[in-house]
């Protein structure tokens, strides 16, 4: 059961980083059709920069579970030497009540926009609730993937996997 779980997060990480990835490509492709287009046409996207802003948050949002789970993340080893598994697990619980918050605070936020329709404002007019929901879904995977991280810690599991490990599970 536990393995199951396991895995089936793991799969979701890895396909919130693949939807990362795409994002982070999607901008870059965006601005390089907004420089050719406006150096060679006189063509201007308007679109081009607000977009690149929502997808490059979502971005990093999106692919935080899987960098956790992969060990990306930068660490602070200093006193981690001490007691490497307490270290662990008092890290792992210190960000899970802040990734915890955040998740809440942001799928209020979602909320919110979707209640009010807000939108950016701008000359796109984005709803608010389309970059916000990728934000919130990224940082619901990032809590998930903690307190499976918390779980391991305890039972004594490896706490990083290789990213290509990962995709044995599928």
């Amino acid at each position: 059961m536990w393995q199951a779980v396991n895995s089936l997060v793991d799969r979701f990480s890895r396909m919130l980083a693949y939807l990362s990835g795409a994002a982070i490509l999607l901008i870059a492709v965006m601005q390089m059709a907004e420089i050719i287009l406006r150096n060679f046409a006189g063509i201007s996207l308007p679109f081009v920069w607000e977009y690149a802003s929502y997808l490059h948050i979502s971005a990093i949002f999106l692919g935080a579970a899987f960098t956790l789970r992969t060990g990306g993340h930068i660490r602070v080893t200093l006193v981690r030497g001490l007691n490497p598994r307490l270290f662990e697990i008092v890290a792992t619980i210190i960000g899970l009540a802040i990734s915890s918050y955040l998740t809440k605070a942001l799928f209020g936020m979602a909320w919110g926009y979707g209640a009010t329709g807000r939108t950016s404002g701008t000359i796109n007019d984005v709803p608010l609730i389309i970059p916000a929901i990728f934000v919130s879904a990224g940082a619901a995977m990032l809590t998930v993937q903690l307190a499976l991280r918390l779980v391991q810690a305890v039972i004594g599991n490896p706490l990083v996997v290789p990213w290509h490990e990962t995709a044995r599970a599928e």
